[in-house]
């Protein structure tokens, strides 16, 4: 029997058998790529906050992989919407060792930094809607991308379904702000509209970065269409929707995802856009049980509800979790295979992807602007 007469010598060991008992941390490295300055830094930001808030919960719970607690550690990126900064960005997360990548946001950012992150084995979970941000490329077996909202296949031929059954319109204007995400978007709306009867009056073409709408609205306005669909951001429809209401243009703005955002309410003012329909991938958190819980969590971290994408955000990092703890490695050559092949319920939406990494349920959210609020209508 050992008997310990010195007081500090028994306190050394006691210390040291506590730290000999206690599991040894394994840190991993999670990244974020979305725009959090410029004009669509409020969607970038409630993103990265969803991000933070799923952190905080894996590391207040702990997750043990071969013996070891997982900590984990977000590196943000700011990609400023910008394909070659996004381009650059994936490069910086790469370089800094990540194991997994939530983002990009935006389609094509996605398109810019996919090679990238296949050619470094690295995964990336993205809201990106165009099909081709998982389209997997010559040189790689399988993409490293995943899609974990609805593609523009379900967005843009849904609204389209919905325009034309629901809100009985029969002719649409197209405004397209160029960019990778509203080709996608467009390319869907017309072809679901044209087989239900929408009439594509014309199709105008404007700038990313253009804020004056007054002469493409001017030549909508002449057209007498029933609806205008924009494939575009809700920054700029905020400005649009300014501009249809000194025109004295009351038929409703349509868009995608993009424009199911808080920005519309709050840039566009009080009043302004009144009648705009988006359409947003899975279920509208009110309409969920564990909706409510999330909502309230959020609010109390960052003093203001969330926004569309950050459920998503947060239930991609729980997913990644789940995903390492079910291979038991963090290394993305093991637990990328397990995450391909995974079903999990999140806040929002199941996750269980198909061959091509996209979601193989891909319910959507019809959402109306009215008296200052996102109305859910319809979820199919």
């Amino acid at each position: 029997m050992l008997i310990i007469r010195n007081v500090s010598a028994w306190l050394l060991l006691l210390v040291a058998s506590a730290a000999s008992a206690a599991p040894a941390m394994l840190v991993v490295k999670l990244g974020f790529s979305g725009p959090l300055s410029g004009s669509q830094a409020s969607i970038g930001k409630d993103a990265l906050n969803g991000v933070q808030l799923a952190i905080d919960r894996l590391n207040q719970q702990g997750t043990l992989i071969d013996g070891k607690v997982l900590r984990f550690e977000l590196l943000a990126k700011d990609d400023e919407a910008d394909p070659d900064v996004g381009a650059i960005r994936a490069k910086e997360l790469v370089d800094a060792g990540v194991r997994a990548v939530l983002g990009p946001f935006n389609s094509g950012v996605t398109l810019s930094a996919a090679p990238i992150y296949n050619e470094a084995g690295i995964v990336s979970l993205t809201v990106a809607s165009n099909p081709k941000a998982t389209l997997s490329p010559a040189n790689h077996a399988a993409s490293q991308v995943f899609r974990i909202a609805a593609s523009d296949s379900d967005i843009g031929s849904k609204m389209a379904l919905y325009a034309a059954r629901n809100l009985k319109i029969k002719v649409v204007a197209i405004i397209d702000d160029g960019s990778a995400y509203a080709q996608g978007l467009i390319e869907e709306f017309q072809k679901t509209g044209k087989q239900n009867g929408l009439q594509i009056a014309l199709r105008e073409v404007v700038s990313d970065r253009a804020s004056d709408f007054r002469g493409v609205l001017n030549k909508i306005r002449e057209a007498r269409v029933d609806a205008i669909f924009f494939g575009g951001y809700a920054p700029q429809a905020s400005a649009m929707l300014k501009q249809m209401q000194q025109l004295g243009m009351s038929m409703p703005l349509l868009g995608g995802d993009a424009l199911c955002s808080f920005t519309i309410l709050t840039q566009a003012g009080s009043g302004v856009g009144e009648g705009t329909y988006c359409v947003q991938g899975g279920v509208w958190l009110t309409r969920v049980a564990d909706g409510a819980v999330f909502a309230a969590a959020y609010q109390a971290r960052y003093g203001t509800m969330p926004g569309v994408f950050a459920p998503t955000y947060y239930d991609g990092v729980l997913l990644l979790e789940r995903a390492m703890k079910s291979a038991n490695s963090i290394d993305s050559r093991v637990f990328m295979p397990v995450l391909a092949r995974i079903r999990y319920k999140g806040v929002t939406a199941t996750y269980e992807f198909d061959a091509k990494h996209n979601m193989k349920d891909s319910t959507v959210t019809i959402l109306r602007v009215k008296d200052g609020k996102l109305v859910p209508l319809s979820s199919f």
